[in-house]
C-alpha cells in the first residue's frame, strides 16, 4: 500500500523470520507461528480512520469483507490458543485474522 513501505517491510520480515524460527526449533518440539490481524479496534485504527476521514465503524464496513473491524479480544484468542497445548503440533504458520481482506483482493 503506498504510504506504508516500512510497515510492509517490517510485516514480511516478521512472515520470514517466523519460519525460519519454526525451521531452526521444530526438532525441539518448539512451535512458532505469527499472527497478522487487519485493523484492529485501538488508537492505531482509530488514527488511520481519522485520517481518511472515517469513523472506525465505516472503516470497517468499507475495508473488511465482514463489515467490522477486529476487536482485540478476538485477537488475543488466537494468541492463547497457538500458546495452549491444543496448538502444540503447530509451527511455521500464518494465522491472517482480517475478517477475510486477504481472500477477497483482487489484483
Amino acid at each position: 500500500m503506498a504510504g506504508h513501505t516500512l510497515y510492509g517491510a517490517s510485516k514480511g520480515a516478521v512472515r520470514l523470520m517466523s519460519k525460519d524460527v519454526a525451521a531452526e526449533y521444530a526438532s525441539a518440539h518448539i512451535g512458532e507461528n505469527s499472527i497478522h490481524p487487519t485493523y484492529t479496534k485501538t488508537a492505531m485504527a482509530d488514527y488511520g480512520a481519522k485520517a481518511a476521514g472515517m469513523t472506525l465503524q465505516e472503516l470497517g464496513t468499507k475495508t473488511v469483507p465482514m463489515g467490522r473491524l477486529a476487536e482485540v479480544e478476538g485477537v488475543a484468542r488466537v494468541v492463547v490458543f497457538l500458546a495452549s497445548d491444543d496448538a502444540a503440533y503447530l509451527t511455521g504458520g500464518e494465522y491472517v485474522i482480517d475478517g477475510g481482506q486477504m481472500s477477497s483482493l483482487t489484483l
